[in-house]
């Protein structure tokens, strides 16, 4: 049996080009059978592929016999004489810092371990210990959850040209039996056998007696399955990145945005993949993301509201802003600020990450400057102002820069009439998630200036204007109008 296990296994590493002469791989051990036959697997091959092997194992301190797993596997690495480096993370932390699930949080505690050491070791690959057993449970709890093709696809044996897989053509049969001819024990994992986890309940319940009253060789024919489906899978998307790429606007780790007549020329099965592929960016992982969201996305983006916030599992929000459709990481809705604004001088705004800088000028001189568009620039007959606001401001004219308030209007310029600041913005299709972060210069209760947009028609200059206040906004937080 070890030789026959042994030689599958080589011949499943050089059919899939797994591991090339001279690369250092690290072998993920927990001390459960799997990654153990993992190890001495490959330690039986690391000769005739000419690799370094390197063993990690990362603490997750979710179980009281997680020391005792960690220091099972320093052993065994010492018996093979194999360097080893063992971590802990407190999963339990990362979940409620990340706001994701226990089982995603420990997943991406894992593969940032899994890179971090990489890099530190000079290592290419990352080998997993997953078999056929694994994707025959994985592709049924994925049925049972309603997932599309790619959760139906299985476990491929190479992601991403790091992280391999050297047993999927093995059952756990197969495995356990490899460990009994060598005289390994591993270590049992209690959480297993608990079916409180889908899974479990999957391996112990449901697959018996699907072999014992349908078909015996269901693990088979699910693992055909799941390759006819991965190999589908994978030319979709080849597929759906290039209509990623031809719908995106700005794809970045905190916010990606894609234009939404592009994004509905698509196919319907090309339009869920984009949704699923923008999480995937964002995430790294696509975990907790199921068909209701999808299609919740989906009415949103056609639906007759050209503003809708939709949350997502993971600390995501999805969002529609006109003809945008926004994916971004949840963010707490600004408060009211305001601001005092010097008439003459710069005056810093911290808390916008922005500056104003306002000087007077003498019009009479013939140097009055040209009109700006209204929008970072401004510039108002001071006369005006002082002749309006001199009796309650007989000193100074209180400038303030703040968010919109209830019922505030103005005069747009090159308008008759005022209008309410909240229809001028609608009408300018800024984002309801945006609207109280444009900032307003006002001087009492009047709005002088919506920046980013235009200013109020009243205090226009006019070519018999004497004094004039000129002011500019500048800001580096890319939020900014």
């Amino acid at each position: 049996m070890t030789a026959d296990f042994v030689r599958q296994m080589h011949r499943f590493i050089a059919k899939h080009k797994l591991i090339r002469g001279g690369e250092i791989v690290l072998v993920a051990v927990s001390g459960g059978a799997d990654s153990l036959a993992l190890l001495y697997g490959l330690h039986a091959l690391h000769t005739q592929l000419r690799c370094h092997l390197h063993v990690v194992h990362l603490n997750h301190r979710l179980r009281p016999e997680a020391d005792t797993d960690a220091a099972f596997v320093r052993q065994h690495a010492e018996h093979l004489n194999l360097p080893c480096t063992i971590q802990e993370v407190d999963v339990s932390r990362l979940a409620r810092q990340w706001k994701r699930s226990l089982e995603t949080a420990g997943r991406s505690a894992r593969y940032q371990f899994y890179d971090a050491l990489c890099s530190e070791t000079d290592a290419t690959k990352v080998a997993l210990g997953h078999h056929q057993d694994d994707i025959a449970e994985t592709v049924l709890m994925n049925l049972i959850r309603g997932s599309g093709t790619d959760g139906l696809k299985g476990i491929i044996p190479v992601r991403d040209m790091k992280f391999i897989r050297p047993l999927i053509e093995f059952t756990r049969q197969q495995i356990e039996a490899f460990l009994t001819s060598i005289d390994v024990v591993p270590r049992q994992d209690a959480t297993n056998t608990d079916t409180r986890y889908l899974r479990n309940r999957i391996r112990h319940e449901l697959i018996p007696r699907l072999e014992n009253n349908y078909n015996p060789n269901i693990k088979a024919a699910l693992n055909r399955t799941a390759d006819v489906l991965g190999t589908e899978s994978e030319y979709l998307n080849t597929i759906t990145r290039t209509a990623f790429e031809a719908c995106q606007i700005q794809t970045g780790q905190e916010t990606i945005i894609l234009d939404r007549e592009k994004f509905r020329q698509h196919h319907l099965a090309l339009q869920r993949r984009i949704l699923r592929q923008s999480v995937s960016k964002m995430l790294g992982a696509i975990s907790d993301l199921y068909f209701a969201h999808c299609n919740a996305m989906l009415n949103l983006i056609e639906g007759d509201a050209p503003n809708a916030v939709l949350p997502l599992p993971n600390g995501l929000q999805f969002r529609r802003a006109y003809q945008r459709i926004i994916f971004e990481r949840k963010t707490t809705e600004i408060g009211n600020f305001s601001y005092p604004i010097a008439t003459v001088g710069k005056t810093l705004i911290a808390a916008l990450n922005a500056e104003i800088n306002a000087e007077l000028g003498d019009g009479a001189s013939g140097r009055t400057r040209t009109p700006p568009n209204g929008k970072f620039e401004a510039i108002f007959d001071y006369q005006k102002l002082r002749k309006v606001f001199a009796e309650p401001f007989p000193e100074a004219i209180p400038l303030t820069l703040r968010n919109r308030r209830q019922g505030d209007r103005f005069q747009p310029y090159g308008m008759q009439g005022t209008k309410k600041i909240k229809d001028f913005l609608i009408d300018a299709k800024v984002p309801r998630h945006e609207r109280n972060h444009i900032p307003l210069l006002v001087c009492g209760d009047v709005v002088l200036w919506v920046i980013g947009y235009t200013t109020s028609d009243l205090f226009k200059v006019q070519p018999h204007t004497q004094h004039y206040l000129y002011l500019s906004y500048a800001s580096s937080d890319e939020t900014a109008p």
